[in-house]
């Protein structure tokens, strides 16, 4: 947060470190991935959606970075496709498991906490 407002950011994107605060109701197995996962762990994917976004890598993300794997059908046609394939053969993961480079610093204190102690250390280094 620090680096970014230091560099002229106006505004910060800080949802992973809030994902595994109790206030969000993370499901289990999500807030487990993210739990010490490495930076370079994350996958960029259009698997869930078509569009494209970061996730904690699954078996489903997995499957579609293969070598050789189809690329997937674009906004909304793939987001439609993942959801009907859920409804019926629960083969895919159960939930998208988005998450920023950062996630191995969420912790599960309460979200109040979390911004606090963020805005108390960047303005340390930025003032």
């Amino acid at each position: 947060m620090a680096a970014a407002l230091a560099l002229g950011a106006s505004a910060v994107q800080v949802g992973t470190a809030l994902l595994r605060c109790p206030e969000t109701a993370t499901a289990p197995e999500w807030a487990a991935a993210l739990n010490g996962l490495a930076p370079d762990a994350t996958l960029t994917t259009r698997a869930y959606t078509g569009r494209l976004a970061r996730a904690a890598p699954t078996a489903y993300l997995k499957a579609w970075s293969e070598p050789g794997a189809p690329s997937p059908a674009p906004y909304p046609d793939q987001l439609q496709l993942v959801t009907q394939w859920r409804r019926g053969t629960n083969e895919v993961d159960p939930a998208n498991h988005w998450s920023g480079q950062s996630a191995a610093l969420a912790t599960d204190e309460p979200a109040g906490e979390v911004l606090t102690r963020m805005w108390r250390e960047a303005s340390t280094l930025i003032t």
